[in-house]
């Protein structure tokens, strides 16, 4: 799956890029909003995050361009912002179908975002199909192959389960 983000301040970026990663997401990163609404019919992403902070008025004009349907899918947009959206733009967001909004980028504000990521039925750590992972090693000393799946996948773990027993020595 692709996400697009879209912001200007690197700590957001990232923050969010490494987060997202982690679930296993294509991160495509502008930092100019415009730019980013030239090219989102290529880009077709799934998710896209706009840092409201950055772009107070036009995160409402790349919503209203997306939801149409111009660029071929509708994507979910979530929105960032440092500090809780006003009211005003609250009304907004749900005007626009907004997936959700989160503040910052500590660990409460990325649990926000896969809270969001998983409402909107998004990729999330939690739901990655595990099954959908198949690996295969190469044992050193041997040169024998281990297969199997991953059971769980968290950020930079992945619990494997091998599909036969292996003896290494």
């Amino acid at each position: 799956m692709k996400a697009l983000l879209i912001a200007e301040d690197d700590e957001v970026i990232l923050n969010i890029s490494a987060a997202l990663r982690n679930t296993g997401y294509e991160i495509i990163v502008y930092r100019w909003l415009l730019k980013a609404l030239d090219n989102v019919e290529e880009i077709a992403p799934d998710v896209v995050i706009i840092s409201t902070a950055e772009y107070p008025r036009h995160w409402k004009t790349f919503a209203q361009f997306a939801a149409s349907g111009i660029c071929g899918s509708v994507p979910r947009i979530i929105l960032h912002n440092g500090r809780p959206l006003s009211e005003e733009d609250k009304q907004k967001a749900r005007t626009l179908n907004i997936a959700g909004a989160f503040s910052g980028c500590d660990e409460n504000g990325l649990t926000e975002l896969q809270n969001i990521l998983k409402c909107a039925g998004l990729k999330t750590e939690s739901n990655i199909e595990k099954s959908a992972y198949q690996l295969i090693f190469s044992n050193p000393v041997d040169d024998t192959f281990i297969t199997g799946s991953v059971v769980s996948y968290t950020g930079n773990e992945i619990k494997f389960k091998a599909d036969f027993k292996y003896h290494i020595e």
